[in-house]
């Protein structure tokens, strides 16, 4: 797909400011361009008016919008875009204002996820922006009647060189006037090219990228003034709720609505199939309508609820996971390999193996999912937090079996995210709802939906095999892990309805490992495989935190069965001049004396301190982290005290947005090294709280996390920075533990109860 973008001087009823300059495609598109959310949204349609979607406009005033399709959700993406364009535009950040992921308003530049937007969407704004400070400049060289290179831009000025009483802001150079520029485009999405001729500022002129910019929004945030897209209300808004079934494919077979009609403010009972939902004038109505219809999973007494399903057991056992996972049918596919592995191992001094296992994982996203929709015959509008609301207008579509073009999905940030959560799924029950009333309808999950039915990260189960020789060198490596599937894009609802292939599919599992040692024989291979047992979607740094937790942990034991310091085995086994940066960088931080793994025995019955060390390359982002443990025997508790985390990223664009990104990462994994793990039993999930699933709380935050960034070169591109230091952790932590005690925890999460055995493993030998 290709696409001629332009440069357009715009007019009052276009963009709804007034006459200014927008850097656009010419696309069909409604543009509804405001400058800030509001509490209170319009329900109404915006005007017809302009046809074209926006990379930036210049307004009268002399502010500025950059419309970007990519979301925030949480990392700082909207004041780090912002800076890339305010750079590259030569604007002042605190004069430009950002629109995201509103389909009428943005470029579909691919979905907000797996680190990418500031790889790739920040050379489209970029070149988005530098086009437009050209088509300024030539602008403003025949307001002054002399040539472009006589034009200094900056800060939203024009001036001529030499003569600074010869200035013009940008507003007063494009207000009444129009201005077509072809800037050219080809591709889509990530691979989107924008503006290819456009002169691009040099890296060692930057006075934007590379500064702590504050985040434009925290303030709101802080002060409880942030609208997310729980606080949206719209005129004459309905609420609903959907019942769900007591086992993940039970039938619904009948439904008694004669209670729920006397609730004051019920307006209409949905059923659609097997899809259950309820729809009243206020929130509590909803809810209560809900709870008499058995909205609670697995109810202790279900025929007192007014829904009846069928009794359906179809969920493999929990405690067979790792057998069901190992058996599920799917294909090999060899990742890397290197030599001749079998060989080696076959003549090997020493052969070393290990077994890892890790969970189901949800999101555990702390503000439930809610979507509002807006359905008519003739369009449908949604408000929703996801993190691909140009895909998702295409899903909708094809769920209400309506065209795309009469959709439009208005981006509000959510209360969590972090992968493909309930957001998605609570759209199409929004959807549904609100087409069947003829009305907006506010759909917001209740605790136990969320829990119980958001799409998990799936269990990983991997074996490790190596051979060392008489020098402690390694000289065979070999890797399999059983992955299922990490993208089931199908939606709930359309399961309920009997259309569960409508939308999305079920993938297959993939091997996310990067394979960075220099071992002379290696094998990597992954056995891709379908869905097991739950409904799985991305988590953060899908399998990769789980594929790092086997390397890296495996990597230490084979340090400590030579003998050899943690942090220069890994060296001695590294020729990337990136990986190692990141590990001495991360070592001088902590201040690391050499010496071997558990030197030092512990005291018996004692609390016993160590230190753990592992790295990852994830998309081309290099991390290596240190932390401190001290585990208590009497409670198999274990507390981090200190974290240091060296990343090398490239091209930071904010320093602080950047560390709050790895803090995040750092606690985010710590709770899902620790704690976290999904419970089910023959029917449903059965961890539909925060008691059945725990996360990390305050007081056990680590006292210290201190971040260094390498390689802060500015001719080097930037890669991403949401997820690759949550990979290392899970393994630093079961190397520290190792350390302090001499047990291997080998299966995530490392709760009291597993530490305690691996403890009295230790002891018994």
């Amino acid at each position: 797909m290709s696409a001629r973008p332009r440069l357009r001087l715009s007019r009052r009823d276009m963009v709804g400011f007034a006459t200014g300059m927008v850097v656009s495609f010419p696309l069909l598109a409604r543009s509804d361009m405001t400058k800030s959310a509001s509490r209170v949204a319009t329900a109404a349609p915006p005007p017809n008016a302009a046809k074209l979607y926006a990379w930036l406009a210049v307004h009268p005033d002399n502010t500025a919008t950059l419309f970007t399709g990519k979301v925030d959700v949480g990392t700082g993406a909207q004041t780090a875009l912002a800076q890339i364009a305010a750079e590259e535009l030569d604007f002042p950040i605190d004069r430009l204002s950002v629109v995201m992921g509103t389909t009428s308003e943005t470029v579909d530049q691919g979905p907000t996820y797996g680190s990418l937007t500031i790889r790739y969407a920040g050379p489209q704004i970029r070149a988005a922006a530098a086009a437009g400070r050209a088509a300024l400049i030539k602008r403003a060289a025949a307001h002054f009647a002399t040539s472009a290179d006589m034009i200094e831009a900056r800060d939203g000025f024009c001036t001529v060189k030499g003569a600074p009483h010869r200035r013009i802001a940008y507003g007063a150079l494009v207000a009444g006037q129009r201005l077509d520029v072809t800037i050219g485009a080809t591709g889509r999405g990530f691979a989107m090219q924008v503006a290819p001729h456009a002169t691009l500022k040099n890296p060692k002129h930057y006075r934007v990228v590379g500064q702590s910019i504050p985040r434009k929004d925290i303030p709101a945030k802080v002060t409880g003034a942030f609208t997310y897209v729980q606080d949206v209300k719209l005129p004459g808004m309905l609420h609903g709720r959907v019942v769900r079934p007591y086992g993940v494919h039970s039938k619904l077979i009948s439904v008694d609505d004669s209670a729920v009609k006397q609730i004051p403010g019920f307006v209409q009972l949905v059923r659609r199939e097997n899809f259950l939902g309820v729809v009243c004038e206020t929130e509590w109505g909803a809810i209560t309508a809900a709870k008499i219809l058995g909205s609670v999973l697995h109810p202790k007494h279900p025929q007192a609820y007014a829904a009846k399903w069928s009794n359906w057991q179809g969920l493999p056992a929990m405690q067979a996971l790792e057998t069901i996972v190992r058996e599920a049918p799917g294909q090999e596919a060899v990742v890397f390999e290197r030599g001749a592995v079998d060989q080696a191992i076959a003549s090997a001094q020493r052969v070393l193996k290990a077994s890892f296992q890790s969970p189901f994982q949800m999101h555990g996203s702390i503000g439930p999912s809610c979507a509002i929709a807006d359905v008519t015959r003739e369009r449908a509008i949604f408000w929703s937090g996801t993190q691909m609301p140009h895909q998702d207008r295409h899903d909708i579509a094809k769920l209400l079996r309506m065209n795309p073009d009469q959709l439009e999905i208005r981006w509000v940030e959510a209360a969590g995210a972090y992968g493909r959560n309930g957001l998605d799924h609570a759209v199409a029950d929004a959807a549904i709802l609100s087409q069947a009333v003829g009305k907006p309808v506010r759909v917001q999950w209740m605790r136990w939906d969320e829990h119980g039915w958001e799409p998990k990260g799936p269990p990983i189960v991997q074996d490790l095999e190596a051979a060392i020789d008489a020098a402690g060198k390694v000289t065979a490596w070999k890797h399999h892990m059983w992955v299922p599937t990490l993208g089931d894009t199908t939606l709930i609802a359309c399961a309920l309805i009997g259309h569960p292939n409508r939308v999305g599919a079920i993938g297959h599992g993939a091997p996310a490992v990067t394979y960075a040692y220099d071992f002379p024989n290696a094998r990597i291979t992954g056995h891709d495989e379908g869905k097991v047992a739950l409904r799985t979607a991305w988590l953060r740094s899908p399998a990769q935190f789980e594929t790092t937790f086997a390397m890296e942990a495996f990597i230490d034991e084979l340090a400590a069965a030579t003998q050899t310091d943690p942090l220069q085995f890994r060296l001695d086994h590294l020729k990337d001049p990136r990986a190692i940066a990141v590990l001495r960088a991360a070592a001088a931080q902590y201040g690391w004396q050499p010496r071997p793994a558990h030197a030092k025995k512990p005291q018996d019955g004692k609390p016993a301190a160590g230190r753990g060390i592992a790295w990852v390359n994830r998309d081309d982002t290099r991390v290596a982290t240190i932390a401190d443990v001290v585990v208590d025997p009497a409670t198999g508790r274990i507390q981090v005290t200190r974290v240091v985390v060296a990343q090398d990223c490239g091209l930071v664009i904010n320093p602080d947005g950047v560390r709050n990104q790895v803090e995040g990462n750092v606690i985010q994994s710590l709770s899902r090294t620790l704690h976290e793990e999904v419970t089910f039993d023959h029917a449903n999930v059965t961890s539909r709280d925060w008691v059945g699933y725990p996360i990390l709380r305050f007081d056990q935050v680590p006292e210290s996390i201190e971040v260094v960034l390498v390689n802060n070169d500015p001719n080097y591109p930037s890669h991403g920075a949401g997820e690759p230091a949550t990979c290392p952790t899970a393994a630093v932590l079961a190397s520290a533990v190792f350390d302090a005690t001499g047990a291997r925890l080998r299966q995530l999460p490392f709760r009291p109860a597993r530490v305690k055995a691996a403890l009295a493993s230790v002891a018994n030998r």
